[in-house]
């Protein structure tokens, strides 16, 4: 799975010199914002929903939980259509997630914005009790990613095409900030890795 714009191979450069990764989510955000740093803290790539999708949503949600009550705001707010970007430390657009219909089962079509070209989709199932399961595919409908364990708890593997554990994801407190870490394998694409566990948390805060 090539990566082929300038500030994605930069993005994927600068990640793959990490055995760990850290994700934080932006607290004093008016949209949903993550950094994805290394253990340092320093920040290599910023995966994000702007603040007009984020509040747009929110209003939605709840002015019709106003109405029919607070679940269904919580799924037609789930139900909406909306755009994350992936940018380098400099502001430049690596990629962009695209979020089709649904709220127990959505489509994210992550797309190379230069070529408009899709890299590959993440098919994310909710469970009627809360949980989630995603899985990652290529262009040609293969699997290359999914999940297994507790992502709500932020506690979970990441599976290879094999279904082999290429990752770890585990919930971490570092000082005062809520911080989470991603161990991957080498051999992995730790870009994509990233997004997909940066897509599964935005979710499960839905």
């Amino acid at each position: 799975m090539a990566v082929t714009n300038a500030a994605a191979q930069n993005i994927l450069q600068a990640l793959s010199r990490q055995p760990k990764l850290l994700m934080k989510m932006r607290i004093l955000s008016f949209g949903k914002n993550y950094d994805v740093m290394d253990e340092q803290q320093q920040v290599l790539c910023q995966i994000g929903l702007d603040a007009s999708q984020n509040v747009t949503g929110s209003l939605v949600g709840s002015a019709v939980g106003a109405v029919a009550g607070g679940f269904i705001g919580k799924m037609v707010a789930r139900n909406m259509q909306y755009t994350y970007t992936v940018k380098d430390p400099q502001g430049n657009l690596a990629y962009e997630i695209r979020k089709g219909k649904g709220a127990y089962t959505a489509e994210f079509t992550i797309v190379d914005p230069l070529a408009n070209a899709p890299v590959g989709t993440i098919g994310m199932k909710r469970s009627l009790l809360g949980g989630l399961k995603a899985v990652w595919l290529n262009p040609q409908s293969q699997t290359y990613l999914s999940t297994k364990g507790n992502i709500i708890r932020r506690k979970y593997q990441i599976l290879g095409p094999d279904g082999r554990p290429v990752g770890h994801v585990r919930h971490k407190i570092l000082a005062i900030r809520d911080v989470w870490q991603l161990e991957l394998d080498p051999s992995v694409n730790h870009l994509y890795s990233a997004l997909f566990a940066a897509v599964l948390d935005f979710e499960k805060k839905m």
